[in-house]
This record gives structure tokens, sequence and C-alpha cells, in this order.
């Protein structure tokens, strides 16, 4: 049986990624760069949280933005978005939410 933390983990991870897709600008939720030759593909998830006992909230997003889109302004809407979301329906405090853009999508 999961631990409350592993419990909340998996709600935040879900509800992040649920609020980053609909965002616009958002191309693909992933970390995959799509980089082959010396580099390898990243594996893992697109939503990392890390929480601790005393409710607060670390989350990263990996993700692929559309071309033509102001990078800070979307990390900006990104990053108020989750806060907003996690903090209304868990009893974590996000501390931070780290955005990682991983590639750029011609539409």
């Amino acid at each position: 049986m999961p631990s409350e933390i592993e419990k909340y983990e998996n709600i935040i991870s879900s509800l992040t990624a649920s609020t980053v897709a609909q965002i616009d600008g958002v191309a693909d939720l992933s970390i995959d760069t799509g980089v082959v030759g010396r580099f390898f593909k990243s594996q893992g998830n697109s939503v990392q949280v890390t929480l601790t006992e005393k409710k607060d909230a670390m989350i990263d997003v990996s993700f692929k933005a559309y071309y033509g889109y102001k990078i800070p302004d979307l990390a900006y809407r990104i990053q108020s978005a989750v806060i907003e979301k996690v903090e209304a329906a868990t009893p974590y405090k996000v501390k931070a939410v780290n955005i990682n853009v991983v590639g750029v999508v011609f539409k």
C-alpha cells in the first residue's frame, strides 16, 4: 500500500501533466528530445514531483514548445497554473516549479 507521500506524488504528477497540457504554446509534454547519435534519448517522466514531510512540493516539468511562443512568458503561465491547481487540490505548498524546454515544434 502506498504511503501518503507516494499517493500525493502521483496525484500532483497527474494534476500537473493535465494542467500543462492545456496551456496554449505547449506542444508535447515530453522529455524525448529526439536526439540520436552520440547522445541518448532521455528516459523517464516529463513531470517529476518531490514532496517533503513539511508539506512542501517541488515540481520539474519537461515539455516541447511551439515555435513563436516566448519561453519566459510560457514558463510563467505554466508555473502560475500549476501552483494554483496543486495548492487548491492538495495540502501541499508549492515551493518551486522548474521548467525544462526540451525542444521546439514547428507548426
